[in-house]
């Protein structure tokens, strides 16, 4: 009887206490930063890019190719921060902020929290390019893949008019300082 009572609280102990799938991950290509940081640790440039955008929306006004790379850049870190075992290490707090910059930016381009981080970091990717290659018809192409639920011409007037993302300044600056400490003399 005994036995009975201690295997059904156990089972109902597991049943509620659930734990969180890991946030979707995807990775920025190779050439990402290519003519920006040729030789920089690929996490690093990614972050700092993201930080440059959101902590300077009025730089960004009118360049919507950057502010593409920028958001592509934050939606693969949060997710690595997160999954990653490089960042095992990493204080959860700015795993969680980065998630929430996430989750503010993709709310602001109308892209959902479901959707697979690869997919919107691959069209912010591709849009980019197009837009640095002048072939605005084919960034548009890229925009109206099924992770955005806002017209293509909206996303790319978003994009070229980014408004402030606090969320997204405050997680890309505390990112920044896990790779410059304060207290570190450089």
């Amino acid at each position: 009887m005994k036995l009975g009572l201690i295997v059904s609280l156990v089972c109902l102990a597991v049943d509620t206490c659930q734990v969180a799938p890991p946030p979707t991950t995807g990775y920025l290509p190779p050439d990402a930063f290519e003519a920006t940081a040729q030789g920089q640790d690929p996490a690093l440039a990614a972050v700092q890019e993201a930080m440059y955008a959101f902590a300077y929306p009025g730089r960004m006004q009118g360049r919507p190719a950057e502010m593409a790379l920028a958001v592509a850049s934050l939606d693969a870190m949060a997710g690595q921060f997160s999954t990653s075992g490089r960042w095992y290490g990493m204080s959860w707090i700015p795993q969680q902020e980065m998630l929430d910059a996430r989750t503010e930016v993709r709310g602001i381009l109308g892209i959902p929290d479901s959707a697979p981080s690869q997919l919107v970091i691959d069209q912010l990717m591709a849009a980019s390019r197009a837009l640095n290659n002048d072939d605005q018809k084919a960034a548009l192409a890229a925009l109206s893949g099924p992770a955005f639920t806002k017209p293509p011409e909206q996303t790319l007037s978003i994009l070229a008019h980014f408004p402030p993302a606090p969320i997204a300044n405050q997680a890309t600056m505390a990112a920044s300082m896990n790779f410059f400490p304060p207290d570190e003399p450089w």
